[in-house]
């Protein structure tokens, strides 16, 4: 047998070996292209993810966007403009250098970018194959160019079905809920480091975030958002500093010792030079001092942040960038070790601990002949009855709406259907499954007060002796399509005065869109299930393709009319009318969707809307809602009495 001769590889093999190195899996290529869109000065990053990543992975910021000219090499290996030659890394002050991100998730996925700088009339667009330009169809012609279309200031990255080529990878991945994890983990740590950043993540169809922080919030806050409270309550700052060595700054927060952790680890987030690394060094020493001051098996958690001397950096270590190497490593740490033994020091004279009284037979018979006496305690009297009713809901409201009025919204006569299909009782279990006890409870006796926030729809409403902040935007999203999942066949009915034709409704949209679907098309998705519509969802739509009438979901509210071409262009092109149950469960989001109050700051509108929450919806909402875990990040305690008497020792 004759020996294999040593030959050169094919450049298509090189570049996915390269990829594979660098994108091991969908986080890794979320990390990329965020610290992409942090270099492009971005104020607002949203993020949007199915199926782990692997199908869509969508990235939008409001960065400074993409030269026009510059986008033929924007997915060229070793093609950058953060670096011009090589001893420029002595001084990077960015998060990309090598030019390689784009490039090697070109080589193994389906990439699309749409950009706009301030400077650009238009947005523009472009599609990329094997870091080539291609057609829309990811053919690689060399007719490829970018298309002007409609778009904001910024950059989106539309990353598509992930190592399609490489079904090794995919085989040896996780679950899809596992990448997820790791993408919302991501994002959590980069959310807590870059603070003049706001971060939104949702999955795809999900109208609920699963992660969303503001720019310009504090430290503390961003830890509470991520981690939750029990460690954002016990944070302690840690700041050093020694330019001898070349240590401009370490700065973050540490959990003090009242903080006890025995179930998961929450791996450290440790930043050097604003650039995410692990510092295994830093972390074991970190941790070895955590060791005489926590319980036995208690995790800390830490967040540190290292600014060196960028001469004394490394950053070109690791394929994945999440290696560095720094001069004078050993004194450095040893330097932040030591403050750390300072810092909880000082705060170790006391400790916190769950302590339960010991009841002895003696002491229950000495107390059976005390008489028990009651004491008034003026910080925990709860003067509000959530049972009772307001007088606003007796007083006639005029109707001042400037929605579409040539309308009659009716209930339906028909007897009530019993209904059994599969699909409705496997949505209603989920939500069962999905239920939130505690949430339950304070919605069932919550007492709602006003709106404090039109535009970014936030209401207050207060449980017992707390006062709570609640998104109502994300509350009554819920709350419409669990009723419509209960009124399923039975929905009551608005009906058009007049007949309007789908074309005359959907044209608007077509005129200020320009990337959509023939209307053609999408009528006639729609009038080949006009008889389920009909039947199920109280849709009417007449032969000559005229709507007359829609759902009324509730009495009492009207829906947003013009969300009306969405709402019809949504039914013709986002629902999947193969499956049974998706479908159902899609065109009853977009119906509560339909009738979900938008972010409106005129006066009039808010005082309809005021008088809609307090007299319809939220009385509904006591008695029927069933809120879901992912409606936690949407209420936020703000107050409760016993803190107020603490702080003013009076009401």
């Amino acid at each position: 047998m004759d020996q294999p001769r040593i030959q050169k590889l094919d450049s298509s093999v090189i570049n996915k070996i390269a990829a594979g190195e660098i994108i091991i899996q969908p986080a890794n290529a979320l990390k990329e292209m965020l610290e992409n869109s942090i270099d492009a000065k971005s104020t607002q990053i949203d993020i949007l993810v199915k199926e782990g990543g692997l199908k869509l992975l969508q990235i939008t910021d409001n960065g400074t966007g993409i030269q026009l000219e510059d986008l033929p090499l924007l997915c060229e290996r070793f093609a950058t403009s953060k670096l011009v030659k090589f001893d420029d890394l002595s001084t990077i002050n960015t998060y990309g250098f090598r030019g390689e991100a784009l490039a090697s998730i070109s080589h193994i996925s389906r990439l699309s970018v749409i950009t706009k700088t301030q400077e650009s009339n238009v947005a523009y667009k472009a599609y990329y194959l094997n870091g080539k330009l291609c057609s829309s169809n990811f053919k690689p012609e060399s007719s490829g160019q970018p298309k002007p279309i409609a778009g904001k200031v910024g950059t989106q990255i539309i990353v598509e079905d992930l190592f399609y080529n490489i079904p090794s990878r995919l085989r040896g991945l996780k679950s899809k809920s596992d990448e997820y994890g790791k993408i919302l983990d991501i994002i959590g740590r980069y959310a807590i480091h870059c603070g003049q950043t706001g971060f939104s993540c949702k999955k795809y169809g999900d109208p609920i975030q699963q992660l969303n922080t503001r720019a310009n919030i504090s430290l503390q806050e961003r830890i509470r958002i991520v981690y939750g409270s029990a460690i954002a309550n016990e944070l302690l700052e840690v700041d050093v500093a020694d330019t001898n060595l070349g240590l401009v700054r370490c700065s973050g927060v540490i959990t003090s010792c009242n903080y006890t952790n025995n179930k998961k680890k929450i791996a450290p987030i440790i930043f050097i030079n604003h650039r995410l690394v692990t510092c295994d060094p830093l972390k074991r020493a970190i941790n070895s001092i955590f060791q005489f001051f926590l319980p036995k098996d208690s995790h800390p958690f830490f967040y540190i942040s290292l600014e060196i001397n960028s001469e004394n950096l490394d950053v070109n270590i690791h394929p994945t960038k999440r290696e560095v190497r720094f001069l004078n490593e050993d004194e450095i740490i040893e330097l932040i070790v030591n403050k750390i033994h300072a810092v909880l020091s000082q705060v170790d004279s006391s400790r916190k601990f769950k302590t339960q009284t010991i009841i002895t037979k003696r002491s229950n018979e000495e107390n059976d002949n005390e008489p028990i006496k009651k004491y008034r305690q003026e910080n925990k009297l709860n003067r509000i009855d959530g049972t009772q009713t307001k007088l606003t809901a007796y007083i006639s409201q005029e109707n001042t709406s400037t929605q579409i009025s040539n309308t009659t919204a009716t209930q339906t006569n028909r007897q009530r259907v019993q209904v059994n299909l599969d699909s409705i009782s496997q949505l209603k279990s989920e939500l069962t499954n999905n239920l939130h006890k505690p949430l339950t409870n304070i919605f069932n006796h919550a007492v709602y007060i006003g709106i404090i926030d039109p535009v970014k729809r936030l209401c207050c409403f207060q449980y017992d002796v707390t006062l709570y902040l609640c998104d109502y935007g994300a509350l009554v999203l819920e709350f419409y399509y669990q009723l419509g999942l209960d009124n399923f066949c039975n929905f009551g009915e608005i009906k058009f005065d007049e007949p309007i034709k789908l074309q005359d409704i959907l044209q608007p949209l077509y005129e200020i869109q320009s990337d959509l679907q023939p209307m053609e098309q999408v009528i006639n998705t729609i009038i080949s299930m006009k008889e389920m519509f009909n039947e199920y969802f109280q849709i009417v739509i007449d032969d000559e393709c005229q709507l007359l009438s829609i759902p009324m979901i509730i009495q009492g509210v009207q829906p947003d009319y013009n969300k009306l071409p969405y709402f019809l262009y949504r039914l013709g092109t986002k629902i999947d009318y193969e499956i049974e149950k998706t479908c159902l469960q899609l065109i009853t989001r977009q119906i509560a969707m339909l009738y979900l109050p938008e972010p409106n700051d005129d006066e009039n509108y808010r005082q309809n809307l005021e008088v809609q929450l307090e007299t319809v919806l939220f009385p509904e909402i006591k008695r029927l809602f069933l809120p879901p875990r992912g409606l936690l990040r949407d209420v936020i305690q703000i107050a409760d009495l016993p803190g107020l008497y603490k702080v003013f020792e009076r009401c």
